[in-house]
C-alpha cells in the first residue's frame, strides 16, 4: 500500500509550472521520487537543469491519476485508493 500523505519530489518546469511526466502506452505518468537526490539525478540525466525545479508535494495533492514513483508505475483509483499497476 502506498502512503499518499507522504511527500515526494517531482520535477516542474520553471516558467510554465508544468509537471514533468513520462509517457507509456499513450498514458502520462507523473515522475515522482521519494528521494530528492534521485529527482536531481533524473533532472540532470534529462539535461533539464536550467529549465526544471525539484519540488516536494504529497501524492494526494498531485493533479494526476498515474505516477512513475521511483521507477514503478502507480495508479490512483477514482475513489482515491492506490494500487500498484499491473
Amino acid at each position: 500500500m502506498i502512503d499518499i500523505s507522504s511527500p515526494v519530489h517531482v520535477l516542474r518546469h520553471i516558467e510554465t509550472g508544468e509537471f514533468v511526466c513520462l509517457q507509456q502506452g499513450g498514458q502520462e505518468y507523473l515522475a515522482a521520487f521519494h528521494d530528492g537526490d534521485s529527482a536531481l539525478q533524473f533532472r540532470e540525466e534529462l539535461k533539464m537543469i536550467e529549465f526544471v525545479d525539484v519540488e516536494r508535494i504529497r501524492l494526494s495533492d498531485a493533479p494526476f491519476q498515474n505516477f512513475w514513483l521511483d521507477g514503478e508505475r502507480i495508479e490512483r483509483e477514482p475513489v482515491r485508493e492506490w494500487r500498484r499497476a499491473a
